[in-house]
């Protein structure tokens, strides 16, 4: 059913009307919907856990966690995703007319990686969140082991550093913030993944 779908190349304008009536999520990406599939334990372990230290250290500041059910416009032709956490750090800026609240302004935006969707997440994803204005940091997290890649942006140079093991700490330049892997993984299943 995936790659059926996956096979038509739709306009976001006709995404957005079909998903709406559609009882579980699908994403746009290069005007192709691909369907949302379930998690495993390891991964909603790992996103909640992350969830969690991210609105401790963030909320204070004004900043915002959202997990999964939240749409955000990646380009506004043709790609449309619900990234594993947004994190928004200012007013929310919404897609006028859509039947669903759909974000045009991400500050972070965390995917965990699975087998099904790593590749997606490292190239079509990646290429186009990197593009997002308003966006300061994607990170690709994975649930096979502590390990987390950051890209990050400081004004329009993004650089990719990788925090990994149990003892290393993920460094967060804007809005600042460090996050012990350990806190993250804390009691994954490993092998659940």
């Amino acid at each position: 059913m995936a790659e059926r779908l996956a096979e038509y190349l739709v306009s976001a304008d006709d995404y957005l009307a079909w998903e709406s009536q559609q009882p579980y999520k699908y994403e746009l990406i290069e005007n192709r919907i691909y369907p949302m599939t379930g998690a495993s334990l390891s991964h909603n372990y790992i996103c909640t856990r992350l969830a969690v230290a991210l609105d401790i250290r963030l909320s204070q500041r004004g900043c915002a966690v959202y997990t999964s059910d939240v749409r955000v416009q990646v380009e506004e032709g043709g790609t449309y995703t619900y990234p594993d956490l947004v994190v928004l750090c200012s007013q929310p800026r919404i897609r006028p007319y859509a039947e669903q609240d759909t974000l045009l302004n991400p500050t972070l935006l965390f995917e965990i990686l699975s087998p099904s969707t790593e590749l997606i997440d490292r190239k079509q994803k990646q290429t186009q969140y990197l593009d997002i204005p308003s966006l300061q940091g994607y990170f690709l997290v994975s649930q096979g082991k502590p390990l987390i890649e950051a890209h990050t942006r400081k004004d329009d140079e993004w650089s990719l550093r990788i925090f990994s093991g149990p003892d290393a700490k993920l460094v967060i330049p804007a809005p600042a913030c460090e996050i012990p892997l350990s806190e993250i993984y804390q009691q994954a299943n490993f092998a659940d993944s």
